[in-house]
């Protein structure tokens, strides 16, 4: 990395020209830009804001590279100008030309706004001349940086990004989920309404232009104003849907129509035929009639007596407040920072997250006046009740049938192994505290001379729990024949999950042990598993944790545990369900209680000792369901000579 992350011009000058100008001052590398007469104007500031022209904005940037690297970026802080072109002190020809009508795969660097790479000697200063051409309004942002930092400050920026973004993905597969459920139009409609507003997010961030439309400038540039057209109509039928405006403001409710009818027409008839600049000024047009409406469609509703506007109302505000500071930040009211810049993307989440609570809200609301419907038609109570117990009898029969594909599944991923070798004998018992589970096993040959037996113990219970024994066994697979060492199966199956699966926080204990009868050696690895046991002439040891339990750290290392093996040797690997179980006094039953079992049955076979610590599990727990879900495998020496 360099040694300066970003650092801003010495200084800024800009003026307008009509377009087609040809300025004079390119010609002369002496031309001095801060004298009186040069028409040029000192920025205080390097945040600037021109709003729509029709000019050419022409910039005169100095600055001095006070960092060790040759390569700086300068960056414009706007995703959406056309065209830019860099030109040296002297020459008419632009060495540089960057903007959203270049294909963004061409585009110097991966990123969202605007910026160019530049060759720029260590501690020498330039003087750059840089000319701005966009049919959007300009706003900039300017900053110079290292290549390595600006490559740091674009990743911090996607995770920021990213976590916004997934958090409003989240409110829609949420509100999908309910609408299924509930088979209530609002939510359906405020998915697709949020949906299209991160659609207007992406495209604002200069996400969209990589994602979308990486080698189609032009339908990028169109692009945004459909996702601007798709939002207003959706969030408008939302509106509609959720305020009830036919019933409190039918005024309303008519405009709404009309508006959601003439933006239809715009998007499907109009918005191809028009030239670009005016495209962009119709639909931020659009824009400004889309956010207002809805607020004062919100307050009359409010106004009216719809006590379900209010939520509504306050989401609303905090959307609009995102985006008029947002505004603020591009004309260069307010200052350009974390806050300002991501104003947008908060204003979106928490707007999300309060009208998932009014949702929330309206669904209380309509059981209270179903409560009092009822009690105003006992007459119909029986039938209305009748309907209602066979529609969530049916809903909760698609549940259960859901869970129980989903247990013959898993079942059939933890199927008794088919091994069959005079070596060893092994038992296996895997039993889920509910339908299904998170705990995994699994029981291979690697070769002639090596086995490997695998624990998992997935955070969590549940539906959650048994999709991450999904990725656990998918990834496991793929590795386990690759690896030679428990401890580098492990470290490899870490790094995976930590930047692979890191944005579901997946974590998971695990441990591996290979019996290698080519060595004579039982060779074992634990990330953060509990102490596991191998019995050796009658004597009980531990086989310890060697390393962090799966997906908390990146560069975790993992060691390995060996003992020689011999006939008569009992191994036995498990999760913590087989002795975290609790009685009704919530007293555990605890890793002593199972090793004083399994040193008791040390002399008896495999199948009984698995079948003697349920019962005795069993038998403690009593009445009550047991805690957590259990996995044991017990394997056994049966013919080696060293």
């Amino acid at each position: 990395m360099g040694e300066i992350l970003s650092f801003e011009p010495d200084s800024v000058y800009y003026q307008a020209l009509e377009a087609g100008t040809e300025p004079v001052f390119l010609k002369s590398p002496e031309f001095d830009v801060s004298s009186k007469d040069s028409q040029w104007t000192l920025s205080k500031k390097n945040s600037l804001s021109f709003g729509f022209t029709d000019k050419d904005i022409w910039l005169a940037i100095r600055a001095k590279n006070n960092s060790s690297e040759n390569q700086i970026v300068l960056e414009f802080g706007n995703p959406h100008i056309d065209e830019v072109l860099l030109f040296e002190p002297g020459n008419t020809d632009p060495f540089k030309r960057a903007g959203d009508l270049i294909p963004h795969s061409e585009w110097d660097l991966y990123s969202k706004s605007v910026a160019v790479l530049l060759s720029w000697k260590p501690q020498t200063e330039k003087l750059i001349y840089v000319k701005i051409s966009t049919t959007s309004a300009i706003y900039l942002a300017l900053k110079l940086h290292t290549k390595n930092g600006f490559d740091l400050k674009e990743n911090k920026e996607n995770s920021v990004i990213g976590f916004f973004y997934g958090t409003i993905v989240i409110m829609v597969i949420y509100n999908l989920f309910i609408y299924f459920i509930l088979k209530d139009h609002s939510y359906i409609l405020y998915s697709f309404s949020i949906l299209a507003n991160l659609l207007v997010q992406c495209f604002l961030n200069g996400i969209s232009n990589d994602l979308f439309t990486p080698d189609e400038p032009m339908i990028h540039n169109r692009i945004g104003s459909v996702f601007v057209c798709l939002s207003a109509m959706f969030s408008w039928t939302f509106a509609l849907q959720f305020l009830n405006c036919k019933k409190y403001v039918p005024k309303a409710d008519l405009i709404l129509k009309i508006l959601i009818s003439l933006v239809l027409i715009y998007l499907v008839l109009v918005i191809n035929l028009l030239p670009l600049r005016t495209m962009v000024r119709l639909t931020q047009i659009v824009a400004q009639i889309f956010v207002g409406s809805v607020f004062v469609v919100a307050y009359l509703s409010l106004k009216a007596g719809n006590k379900q506007a209010k939520l509504f109302l306050i989401g609303w505000s905090i959307l609009l407040g995102g985006i008029l500071l947002f505004t603020f930040m591009q004309s260069g009211l307010v200052p350009s920072n974390w806050v300002t810049v991501y104003s947008n993307q908060i204003g979106s989440t928490l707007e999300a997250g309060i009208l998932s609570l009014a949702l929330a809200d309206k669904i209380n609301q309509l059981k209270e006046e179903k409560a009092e419907a009822q009690a105003g038609a006992l007459a119909n109570l029986e039938e209305k009740v009748f309907a209602r117990t066979k529609e969530l009898d049916e809903s909760l029969q698609i549940i259960r049938k859901d869970l129980n594909v989903a247990k013959k599944i898993q079942q059939n991923l933890f199927s008794p192994p088919k091994l069959h070798d005079k070596r060893l004998e092994f038992e296996t018992y895997y039993k889920s505290m509910s339908e299904v589970g998170g705990d995994f096993y699994d029981v291979s040959q690697i070769d002639k001379d090596r086995f490997r037996f695998c624990v998992a113990d997935a955070t969590g219970h549940g539906i959650q729990a048994a999709l991450i024994t999904m990725a656990i066994k998918s990834e496991y697979e793929s590795l386990k024949a690759v690896h030679d060492s428990p401890n580098e199966l492990l470290s490899h199956l870490n790094r995976i999950f930590f930047h692979k699966y890191s944005m579901l926080q997946t974590i998971f204990t695990c441990c591996v042990c290979d019996l290698d009868f080519k060595s004579g050696k039982l060779i074992f690895a634990s990330a953060g598993h509990p102490d596991q046991i191998i019995i050796k002439q009658g004597e009980i040891h531990n086989l310890s944790r060697t390393g962090k339990i799966l997906g908390m750290v990146s560069n975790s290392v993992y060691s390995t545990v060996e003992f020689g093996i011999e006939e008569k040797d009992r191994i036995f690997l498990f999760s913590d369900g087989l002795f975290e179980q609790f009685d009704h006094r919530r007293e555990i039953f605890g890793e002593d209680r199972l090793r004083d079992f399994l040193s008791a049955k040390s002399n008896s076979p495999l199948s009984e000792c698995l079948l003697h610590a349920n019962y005795k599990i069993d038998q403690f727990v009593g009445s009550q369901s047991r805690q957590d879900d259990v996995t044991f495998i017990a394997c056994e020496i049966k013919k080696y000579a060293s």
